[in-house]
């Protein structure tokens, strides 16, 4: 299939499309516990609010608004519905001059929205509810996808559609950029697509699913190389982030700063590192970017609220 001529975006980000009700309060408590810690409220209690927001989430209309910030010429492409909730995502990507033509809302869909609980040291957690459907092949305008890169997030689970669309990238001369969520990550057939892909974007769980190998293993990063995408980042929270590439390899810590939620932190770190590539950017100028805005949104709450602009990161 070949695009039409039409408008080129520097970048189409394909995902999910949120609704996030961020509420952060002293009174929700982290008890430390094997496998993983736990954030609670105790029962029947009232407990005050410090902070509360709301705004559109989701990978792809997080990365298409830190698109849009960095200077890039950016599109959003997801599924959400036609209800009161629609109203902050399509606010949201207007604001950021986000291009809304690949938005897809049926009449019957319910748009999915999180409840995000952040305790004083910027931990959380996450409860979603989510609608019927989920992006599909048929939602797409095909010919007019025409962009340089697509930066795909998680697609709820729909391999065949991944698929579908790194085939069309690969025809269209189109680079690949793939944050896959865990219903991707546990499928068999994701490791075969992955030459495609020209960056990978995994934190050390999602790694650790994708090789099958314990973080520490001392095989770790070397089965990572052997899915053999073009360039790949692990990012591992307050411990910083690797990138490597078959020649080339670096390491950055995190910059030290006062958290305040890690929502969005991912996002803003793959996006920005996409951006310094589309730049021409080497890969450690990358990688330092990257850095600098997810330690900007972590510093905010909300995903959206901290990423900075072009100017403010590069000069």
């Amino acid at each position: 299939m070949k695009i039409k001529k039409s408008s080129k975006f520097d970048v189409i980000s394909i995902g999910s499309a949120t609704v996030d009700i961020f509420v952060k309060s002293d009174a929700i408590s982290v008890e430390k516990n094997l496998p993983y810690d736990l954030i609670y409220l105790p029962k029947s209690s009232k407990n005050e609010i410090k902070q509360s927001l709301i705004q559109s989430g989701g990978g792809a209309t997080n990365s298409s608004v830190s698109f849009s910030r960095l200077g890039l010429k950016a599109a959003c492409c997801a599924l959400f519905g036609v209800d009161e909730l629609a109203a902050f995502i399509i606010r949201d990507l207007k604001t950021d001059k986000v291009s809304n033509k690949f938005l897809v809302q049926p009449q019957n869909e319910k748009t999915d929205f999180s409840v995000i609980l952040v305790t004083g040291d910027g931990s959380r957690t996450i409860l979603t509810q989510r609608g019927p459907t989920r992006l599909e092949k048929h939602n797409i305008t095909w010919s007019k996808l025409n962009s340089g890169w697509f930066y795909i997030s998680s697609l709820e689970g729909n391999l065949n559609l991944l698929e579908t669309l790194i085939g069309y990238a690969s025809e269209n001369n189109i680079k690949i950029a793939l944050n896959p969520g865990n219903r991707e990550l546990n499928q068999p057939g994701l490791k075969s697509l992955l030459p495609y892909v020209d960056f990978l974007l995994l934190n050390r769980q999602e790694a650790s699913i994708l090789t099958g190998l314990s973080p520490d293993h001392p095989d770790f990063f070397n089965q990572l190389k052997l899915v053999k995408s073009h360039i790949v980042a692990i990012t591992n929270g307050h411990q910083g982030a690797h990138v490597f590439s078959q020649n080339q390899s670096y390491y950055s810590p995190i910059i030290n700063t006062v958290p305040v939620d890690e929502t969005g932190a991912g996002d803003a770190f793959g996006s920005t590192f996409v951006s310094g590539l589309i730049k021409q950017k080497n890969l450690n100028t990358c990688l330092d970017m990257a850095i600098k805005n997810s330690a900007s949104v972590v510093s905010h709450l909300g995903a959206k609220t901290g990423l900075i602009t072009n100017s403010k990161l590069i000069r």
